[in-house]
């Protein structure tokens, strides 16, 4: 007699961890720049460099890129900026987690404070949320079938099993050129600029995983025109990209993070010898989780007529995929500037971050809430403040049905904004109409006893004596005929042939049973 085993691939999470950091320091404005009169518009982003664990602790350090549009002391030089980098060492504790996990770690700026200590020195402060897990990959083997075991009888049941195909981290390098529009005056100097990654979309093909989505840019720059006058540039560059992966197919389930890392934008002469072409460069970086959703036939049960045969069990313990929903809410909503504001003339720049704050089982559903915080970066009416920007908060509420949620379950809700777009109702009103995009994965932890091996001995001669040699037996509510087979120690098929009964048995049955051991 031989067992066929089978082996599943899952990926187990050992533990989690989460901080709040604080990173702060007063930086100096450039000898090359002129003095601070007040600060306008203001981004920062995380980068981490380098994670290393030891001792059950995880050790990262890296940057926080900070960009600051300012409004200056110089008449000549109205608008400036500075560009920036305060770096961070932290550690977390991982007690389970050891060499060959796989780390993932997620940082984000959850608030950047910057302000004017003089015209000369900037305070900068950002709240830094940092998110790390580690997982492990995790092998079940469990029976699934005998071969030659001819007095050996089997039940088999069949499972939901999420296997996991690939789970690996990969980088791709992105290079785009854009040439102004001819509307557009060509750049003296590029006083500060934003790239963002938007509606990424990830499809599983033939060994490749296919990603694509599109590159929001934003620049601002001093026009090489005589009267030296800002000019501003939105637009989307789409791209598509592919990371190779072993094993990847279509109709896997695809579980992808992008971040988007080593902006760079430079100013080149076009043929002409204008600075009106721009090229653009980032590292895409991509985490990818690929799961297969499959079920799977394992023995339950066995007994055998010519000895003692009893299984081995063993408990496993695994996530299996419960749901994965993609969900979206638009947002139309009509934002007017606090009294005292200067008018607008034209929006430069509107950004929406969304914020969640909470997240609330429901019965079967997710209710996320949190705000929108919303900015605009737009040219005034007042001649000595020819920029300014706006901040403001929505509040947002979004609920997502997740079939099967329990509070055993575990999920994981990301949340983004697919797209926005701003338009300038009057010059103290401005309207924006965006759309978010909500993605869960919910995980169900599910206990199982799995065959691994088989205990076999002769019978006992007490057993053969008590066992009846034939019986009539009635069935009794739920009972069935395998379980009946397994008491008595007789073939199912054999008791259906004896009773002349073409298969299953049902409540209130009488079947005839006849020993066939012994």
């Amino acid at each position: 007699m031989e067992i066929k085993m089978q082996s599943i691939h899952m990926n187990r999470v050992k533990c989690r961890n989460a901080l709040r950091l604080t990173v702060d320091d007063d930086v100096n404005v450039p000898d090359n720049k002129p003095d601070v009169r007040s600060i306008i518009w203001k981004n920062g982003t995380v980068r981490l460099n380098e994670k290393k664990l030891s001792g059950g602790r995880l050790y990262m350090k890296g940057m926080l890129t900070y960009h600051v549009l300012y409004l200056s002391e110089e008449e000549g030089m109205p608008v400036q900026s500075i560009r920036g980098e305060l770096a961070f060492d932290e550690s977390v504790e991982l007690p389970e987690a050891c060499s060959g996990d796989t780390i993932t770690v997620r940082a984000e700026a959850e608030e950047l404070e910057i302000g004017l200590i003089h015209s000369r020195k900037l305070a900068v402060r950002a709240l830094l949320g940092i998110m790390v897990h580690a997982e492990e990959l995790h092998d079940v083997r469990a029976a699934i079938d005998l071969q030659d075991a001819p007095n050996v009888h089997t039940k088999k049941r069949i499972i939901p099993i999420t296997s996991i195909v690939a789970d690996q981290k990969d980088i791709a390098r992105l290079r785009e050129e854009l040439f102004l529009p001819s509307g557009k005056a060509g750049i003296a100097e590029l006083l500060y600029w934003e790239l963002e990654a938007r509606n990424m979309e990830a499809r599983a093909r033939e060994d490749v995983l296919e990603a694509k989505g599109e590159l929001s840019l934003f620049v601002l720059w001093k026009s090489d025109r005589e009267e030296g006058e800002l000019e501003s540039y939105e637009t989307l560059l789409p791209f598509k990209t592919d990371f190779e992966i072993s094993g990847c197919r279509e109709g896997l389930i695809e579980e992808v993070m992008f971040r988007l890392t080593n902006e760079n934008i430079a100013v080149k002469a076009d043929e002409a010898g204008e600075e009106r072409l721009l090229e653009v460069e980032a590292v895409l970086e991509a985490e990818m989780k690929l799961y297969e959703e499959r079920e799977m036939e394992l023995l339950s049960d066995l007994f055998a007529t010519d000895c003692s045969l009893l299984p081995v069990l063993q408990e496993e313990t695994y996530e299996n995929l419960l749901f994965k929903n993609d969900s979206r809410m638009r947002v139309s909503e009509r934002i007017p500037l606090s009294d005292g504001m200067p008018g607008m003339l034209q929006i430069c720049r509107g950004s929406v971050e969304m914020k969640p704050d909470v997240c609330v089982r429901d019965g079967e559903n997710l209710k996320l809430s949190g705000i929108l915080e919303v900015r605009l970066l737009y040219v005034s009416d007042e001649d000595d403040k020819p920029l300014q920007s706006y901040r403001t908060e929505l509040p947002f509420t979004h609920q997502i049905e997740v079939r099967g949620l329990t509070p055993e379950s575990t999920y994981d809700v990301r949340c983004y904004v697919a797209e926005s777009s701003f338009g300038m109702v009057r010059s103290g009103e401005a309207e924006l109409k965006a759309e978010l995009a909500f993605s869960v994965i919910a995980m169900e932890n599910r206990r199982e006893e799995m065959i691994v091996d088989t205990e076999r001995k002769e019978f006992d001669a007490n057993y053969l004596e008590d066992l009846p040699s034939m019986i009539g037996y009635t069935v009794r509510t739920d009972e069935k005929l395998w379980d009946i087979a397994k008491r008595y120690s007789t073939a199912p098929d054999e008791i259906i042939r004896l009773t002349e009964r073409n298969g299953e048995v049902k409540e209130g049955d009488l079947l005839l049973v006849v020993k066939s051991v012994g």
